[in-house]
């Protein structure tokens, strides 16, 4: 067989062969320059092309270009630069002649010939008929306080939401254009350099009781060229299943031709906790003591069952004593050096980084654990329980082979360490015990060994015991990926990509004996150590030939194919009951192992055809189709279609020309793609366990899962239109785009009977969900000469969320939240209540509150309306740059959880205590406490805020003083994040929620607030 392909490929060869040097014969070079348009300086990098064939290439260090193998004829050759509008100018190529073109761009903000990365490589902006958020991440970076990817993002794109990190090294989600799956994940996925990278959100398997790392945070923002997101099916269909929340697209930065260009940074700053928290308060009733403290709470006060003798209070957040907030700090320092020749660039860097969270061991219980170890010093990581310390490693390269094959290489490295507190929704963990302290501050208790102590206003347990719980995570990550360009002739090319993302993470947690709480068994000491490795392939290539009609219809089609896999495996130990001293799993005196793995491989195959007329209307159709491992037997493959229009309108002879509405563009898209079930929940499992036969215990297995032969993915369909505008020669633009997702084949967990002798559930494709919205961007600038600038972004979104179908199974009623056709995902369903002060004592009795019998609909978990404004004022010869970002966010609501618990469990909230409390105040306590129905509808809040969430300022030095330094530029930025908020949500703060399922709403229980960040960083180039 093998002898019989060879003649074959033989043929093909030659057949290659001929026509590229037929090509050769018959086509010309086109050279020149591209330079600024004001300064006259070169620009570097820039992107040239010969419209209409797959011929591009990029400036050198002087600005210079070169393009072999242009077909002879007429052509236009275009050049764009991030930053500037696009050039063009007519070109005629001669066999074995050389014309030279030379460019000049002009600065402006938003330009249409811009190219964006799609699923099959790069593309000019105007042919795209779906909506893509693109910007400069490299300068957003060196001008703001950005400690991670999401930070970037944050507040930037409409549409695109982000839930805050609160703690150092915690993970941020980030959604887009609303909530689509009830039951899978509604994150986005990742796609660096060509390559889907892992970027798990909740990546640990050791529960603090709040917010866990992301692997997002693994990226360097410093890295990082330009981000884009592809928001929606109706763009991320090629991108294939698990695509349909949308897909973020990095590129890192690359080498430019040209000397070696060395920038060296350092940044340091502090971070403080601002917030305001809640204060505790305590009934005493008369007669009672701190040794006898028994409550009169307002319930029985207002009946005349018990009498106060008066109310105290206590914050110990407030208290320098006791509070467990103090001065965090940060510092950052890299390294990076670019350059290389027109065959061979290159682009390495490194970093160090190093943050401490504002968690600290008070100094009272400091002292207390030195007393009680014999101890002169404490370990640094029980003093300050949370910190980051990250080196991050990369080394790109490219390569040119002539003028008809590039190769690219990235290789990334990251070495992360963690530590991670005892905190939020957690018994033995900080907030639980610091929010819910009696109202006083010497507070004696009498744990399980029978020792008082003086808590300081403490619950149940003290820093000195659950900050001695140490719980981290090592992170080792490597992503190296590799990209091949073919262009035989001006009109075929072909690309491949491959690629692979493998993570070692070790989650460790120990608590040494007689050291941590008297929770369980904790006193006695335990050691877990899970040990997890996940590698992610990626092959992707595709082949590219693009070809005309005549002068006026251009043609482009595109065949592809892209592999996933991605390979998940973790082993875990625990060791209980260890020995005086001892750190190791092996030296517990109880054993516990435990395994788990999963694997998930898709393979995908899609077409793509595009169709230009004059330049100016683009049609694109597609279609995509997958396997997947994790579909069930009984379905095998997924089409995914795809089509769009764009029309430059503004190009037509008859368009009015004018300064005010310089540019009209008209774009429409509809597109599908999917969300892949979980890797093992279309198959059946069984489960060991032991059985007694005979008097002897035998191991047997039993059924666990009954699995779903007929599982297929969640898929969604998306229509988007929209329109993009420029007037007054571009210094305005305005983007708007309208979206209706529809989300079918949802899965839905469905009981089964239990003669099944399984699980209770199983997941089925039966329900539906919609998604509908608008976008808005408007970019201005305010003010362009030598000396001064001032630029201005708002963005608006809206999105409006429903489930549309729960195919025919019972409404999901939960306490809170519940999932209710018509009604959005996590919809607030409670049972409301009123009130009277019928008897005038100013106190709310039990008597006095009427609960209805059914629960009704109270808000979304999610914000339906996301308003932002990002402003830069340039002065002094624009040596100086001074920019801010506020945003908003309203229409949403959230449990108060924390506010919940303290009235109905702590009993020291104001409601539940104080007669001087608002009516309102008591109305909710006496509900959620006293009252037979226990109604939480008090506690869900409308959560809508004002933030002013970054400001910075830019100092550009001078000239000569960079040249003191042997630099060529030298920039000082201070910049500051989370800096205020306006809001009437009566919690601590409204973005103070970790996430408690899959879909993603935010919960405010017994969470730590977001922190403010000030920062202070110099850039040097050289």
């Amino acid at each position: 067989m093998k002898n019989r392909f060879l003649p074959g490929l033989a043929a093909l060869g030659a057949l290659v062969g001929l026509s590229t040097a037929a090509v050769a014969q018959s086509a010309g070079t086109v050279v020149g320059r591209v330079v600024d348009g004001t300064s006259k300086a070169p620009l570097v990098g820039a992107r040239v092309t010969i419209v209409g064939t797959s011929l591009a290439v990029a400036t050198n260090a002087d600005g210079r270009y070169r393009v072999s193998g242009v077909p002879v004829g007429a052509h236009t050759v275009r050049a764009y630069q991030i930053g500037y509008a696009a050039g063009t100018q007519p070109v005629t190529a001669t066999a074995g002649g050389t014309v030279t073109v030379d460019l000049e761009l002009t600065i402006t903000a938003f330009s249409l010939d811009e190219y964006v990365v799609t699923a099959t490589g790069d593309a000019s902006k105007r042919s795209v008929g779906s909506s893509v958020a693109t910007f400069d991440a490299s300068s957003l970076v060196n001008t703001s306080a950005v400690t991670n990817l999401a930070d970037a993002i944050s507040a930037k794109i409409p549409g695109v939401a982000v839930f805050g990190n609160n703690i150092t090294g915690g993970g941020q989600r980030i959604r887009i254009r609303g909530n689509s799956s009830l039951s899978l994940s509604n994150n986005p996925i990742y796609v660096v350099d060509g390559v889907r990278v892992w970027s798990d959100v909740n990546s640990s398997s050791i529960g603090i009781g709040g917010t866990n790392p992301s692997r997002v945070n693994d990226l360097n923002p410093e890295d990082i060229e330009t981000v884009e997101v592809v928001r929606g099916p109706s763009a991320s269909t090629l991108y294939g299943t698990d695509a349909a929340n949308g897909v973020i697209v990095i590129k890192t930065k690359r080498g430019k031709a040209g000397r070696a260009a060395w920038s060296l940074y350092g940044e340091q700053g502090f971070v403080t906790d601002r917030n305001a928290y809640p204060v505790a308060y305590r009934a005493w009733t008369t007669g009672s003591t701190p040794a006898n403290s028994t409550q009169c709470l307002i319930d029985r006060l207002a009946t005349g069952a018990c009498s106060q003798d008066s109310v105290s209070s206590y914050n110990l957040f407030a208290d320098k004593q006791a509070s467990p907030n103090a001065v965090g700090n940060r510092q950052q320092y890299g390294l990076q050096v670019s350059g290389g020749t027109e065959a061979v660039r290159y682009y390495v860097s490194s970093e160090w980084e190093n943050e401490v969270g504002v968690l600290q061991m008070p100094v009272e219980f400091q002292n207390r654990l030195r007393a009680q170890r014999g101890l002169i010093e404490l370990a640094g990581d029980q003093v300050r329980p949370n910190a980051l310390r990250k080196v991050n490693l990369r080394a790109n390269l490219n390569a040119a082979f002539g003028d008809k094959a590039d190769v690219a290489i990235s290789t990334g490295f990251v070495s992360s360490n963690q530590r991670l507190p005892q905190t939020d929704n957690n018994t033995t963990g900080l907030l639980s015990n610091a929010y819910g302290g009696p109202g006083f501050k010497n507070n004696v208790v009498s744990p399980a060994s029978g020792v008082t102590r003086n808590n300081l206003g403490y619950r149940l347990y003290t820093p000195d015991e659950f900050f001695s719980e140490t719980v981290r995570q090592d992170i080792n990550r490597t992503l190296t990926t590799a990209t091949a360009n073919y262009r035989p002739t001006s009109w075929l090319a072909a690309r491949a990509t491959a690629g692979v993302d493998f993570t070692s993470r070790t989650d460790s947690d120990i608590c040494r004996r007689d050291e941590c709480t008297y929770f369980g068994t904790s006193k006695l000491g335990f050691k877990s150590n899970n040990r997890t490795t996940n590698f992610l392939y990626t092959g992707d290539a595709n082949l590219v030939a693009t070809y005309s009609l005549g002068q006026q219809i251009g043609l482009k089609t595109i065949l592809g194919t892209q592999f996933i896999k991605e390979n998940f495996a973790r082993n875990g130990a625990t060791g209980s009951q260890l020995p005086p001293g001892a750190t190791t799993v092996s030296a517990g005196a109880i054993i516990t192992a435990d395994e788990a793995s999963a694997t998930s491989v898709t393979l995908g195959y899609f077409i793509e055809q595009s169709v230009s007329f004059n330049e100016r209307v683009y049609l694109t159709g597609a279609v995509r189709s997958d396997r997947n491992s994790a579909f069930g037997n009984n379905f095998s493959r997924v089409y995914y279609p795809k089509l769009s229009l764009s029309y430059v309108l503004s190009d037509e002879p008859f368009f009015p020309k004018g300064s005010f509405l310089s540019s009209l563009r008209l774009r429409g898209a509809f597109g599908a793609s999917g969300r892949q079930p979980g890797s093992n929940d279309a198959i059946p499992f069984l489960v060991p366990t032991t059985s007694n036969v005979d008097q002897v215990d035998t191991p047997a297995l039993i059924l666990s899962a009954l699995g779903n032969p007929n599982l297929k993915p969640e898929r969604s369909e998306e229509i988007e239109a929209g329109f993009d505008a420029a007037f007054f020669n571009g210094t305005v633009n305005l983007e708007v785009t309208g979206y209706k997702k529809k989300s079918r084949d949802a899965l839905l967990a469905v009981i089964i009977a239990p003669s099944a002798g399984t699980a209770a559930t199983r997941f089925e494709n039966i329900g539906s969900v919609q998604n509908r919205g608008l976008e808005a961007a408007l970019n201005m600038q305010l003010v362009n000469s030598k000396s001064t600038g001032w630029d201005a972004t708002f963005s608006f979104a809206y999105n409006d969320n429903a489930i549309t179908s729960l195919g025919n199974t019972p409404p999901q009623r939960g306490t809170v939240n519940s999932q209710i056709e018509g009604y959005p995902i996590n919809g607030y369903w409670l049972r409301p209540f009123t009130f009277k002060d019928a008897n005038g004592d100013r106190l709310i009795g039990v008597s006095e509150l009427t609960v209805g019998d059914t629960a009704v609909y109270v808000g979304p978990p999610n914000h339906p309306y996301e308003m932002s404004i990002f402003t830069g004022l340039e002065m002094f010869g624009r040596k100086l740059r001074v920019q801010a970002l506020v945003d908003a966010k309203t229409g949403g609501y959230q449990l108060n959880g924390t506010e919940r618990i303290r009235c109905d469990n702590r009993l020291n909230c104001r409601g539940t205590t104080d007669p001087t409390a608002s009516l309102d105040e008591q109305a909710r306590a006496i509900a959620v406490r006293a009252h037979p129905s226990r109604s939480q509808f008090g506690y869900v809040e409308r959560n809508q805020f004002i933030r002013f969430r970054e400001l910075s300022a830019t100092y550009t030095m001078p000239t000569s003083v960079a040249r003191l330094f042997s630099a060529n530029r030298m920039t000082f930025t201070a910049s500051a994040r989370n800096i205020g908020i306006l809001t009437g949500y009566s919690g601590i703060d409204p973005e103070g929620g970790y996430f408690g399922s899959n879909s993603g709403f935010v919960s405010d229980f017994q969470t730590q607030p977001p922190p403010t960040y000030f920062t202070f960083k110099l850039n040097v180039a050289f």
